[in-house]
């Protein structure tokens, strides 16, 4: 398997349900009322099956979800955090053919209708580090990235390499993203990448905040959405299409099945069956993925808080 389409396999998981936005006339979230408390880390574990498996599914990586209250906006306010993990270490064949290790981090207002911070690291083999700032006083998306090394110049057998550090960007690196550790000479962590669609919308969303919104939904049939993925703002569909009874693991549970696709790309669809309980939880994702599927299944749902262990919940049958 080539390395472009590993990639593109194990990051699909980040932008599986690629939704936002609730209409302008939703009430601003309750945490209280919420489906999900603080704390709650869900726990998936991650299979493909096509053609790069000779049509065999083979698990390739875990990744696990978790909700975090009382955390600090850009803007010095009350805000709140998902997170997710995305690793390869526990499955032989896919480090050797490129280890991940991926962390997604959103940022919410207190409302849980904005997202206003999406960082993403990477510590596998891509090392890379990237912002999404959704500036919203001034209406406008900026992406920030970790400064890198290029290569200036190299002799005709590649022995002789001078490489030089990125220019900045356009934009300044905001003072809420200058706590990094400077480079050498001096140079900062982060230069600006590229500005992106401008704020239109009241209320945006990211695909990650999008999934676990998705359980405070109630509507009967179809729902317009939208999501910020890197520079793009861009419209969703959201179909709510029936009751199904799902095996995950030894259990079945009553779920309902999520149905999100955008006109941009009619032949591709993404899928998400919730739990018919009132937790919501994601029991399964799946998507086309290059040659073949992408299957994400619920292992098992902790909860954290303080400095005790994680504790298995019942997510019922």
């Amino acid at each position: 398997m080539k390395h472009k389409q590993w990639t593109v396999l194990l990051f699909s998981v980040c932008l599986l349900i690629n939704v936002p936005l609730l209409a302008d006339n939703t009430s601003p979230a309750v945490t209280s009322e919420l489906p999900f408390s603080a704390g709650e880390t869900l726990h998936y574990t991650l299979s493909y099956q096509g053609l790069l498996t000779s049509m065999l599914q083979a698990d390739i990586a875990d990744a696990k979800m978790t909700f975090l209250a009382n955390r600090q906006t850009p803007n010095n306010e009350n805000g709140y955090q998902f997170v997710l993990q995305l690793s390869t270490e526990n499955y032989t064949k896919a480090e050797l053919i490129q280890p991940v290790r991926y962390i997604y981090t959103t940022t919410l207002d207190e409302t849980l209708q904005r997202t206003l911070l999406v960082e993403e690291v990477d510590n596998g083999e891509n090392q890379s580090h990237d912002f999404l700032w959704l500036d919203w006083q001034n209406k406008e998306t900026q992406l920030f990235k970790k400064r890198e090394k290029e290569l200036l110049s190299s002799d005709l057998f590649g022995l002789k390499k001078k490489e030089v550090w990125e220019k900045d960007g356009e934009q300044k690196v905001p003072e809420f993203l200058n706590n990094f550790p400077l480079l050498e000479n001096n140079q900062s962590y982060l230069i600006h990448k590229e500005s992106g669609d401008k704020i239109k919308r009241r209320k945006i969303l990211d695909p990650l905040s999008m999934i676990y919104m998705l359980r405070t939904f109630d509507f009967s049939s179809k729902k317009e959405v939208a999501i910020a993925v890197s520079d793009d703002i861009r419209l969703y569909r959201i179909e709510k299409t029936g009751i199904e009874t799902l095996k995950v693991g030894k259990n079945n549970y009553q779920t309902t099945r999520y149905k999100i696709h955008t006109d941009e790309k009619k032949d591709k669809s993404f899928y998400v069956w919730l739990n018919n309980d009132k937790h919501k939880i994601p029991l399964r994702f799946m998507m086309q993925a290059p040659l073949g599927r992408l299957e994400v299944d619920l292992i098992k749902v902790s909860q954290m808080g303080g400095n005790k262990l994680p504790e298995l919940v019942d997510i019922g049958d």
